[in-house]
């Protein structure tokens, strides 16, 4: 379009009236806008302020949190906590003992249903 043509279009656009009230309904969407944009800007910026205080309730958490309490020996006399070490893993081993006592036997019992089965498959 060149320039001609251009100024023509406005001159037309000129003689066209502009309906009751929109100058002011134009005027009042314009400032709703300024006003939700206003609005925005301060929620981004309480986002932000509530962002940047738990970080900082968090990094003191950390920094002031007790050190964890480290249990002391309940044993005071070495001699004393080697023998009850010693009684505690002759009751681990004797148990452990009696369990695979208990799974060798299922296993000689499976063993056997299986031969049965397959016998049974086989003929």
């Amino acid at each position: 379009m060149n320039e001609k043509e251009f100024d023509r279009l406005i001159d037309e656009a000129s003689h066209i009236s502009l309906p009751e009230g929109l100058s002011g309904r134009l005027e009042a969407q314009i400032d709703e806008w300024a006003f939700e944009e206003k609005k925005q800007k301060r929620h981004r910026l309480l986002y932000w302020a509530s962002g940047v205080a738990a970080a900082a309730v968090i990094c003191i958490g950390i920094f002031l949190a007790p050190a964890p309490h480290r249990p002391s020996d309940t044993y005071s006399d070495p001699e004393e906590a080697a023998l009850a070490a010693a009684q505690a893993l002759s009751f681990m081993s004797t148990q452990f003992n009696k369990g695979m006592a208990q799974v060798s036997t299922a296993e000689n019992e499976f063993e056997k249903v299986n031969e049965i089965i397959n016998k049974h498959f086989s003929e």
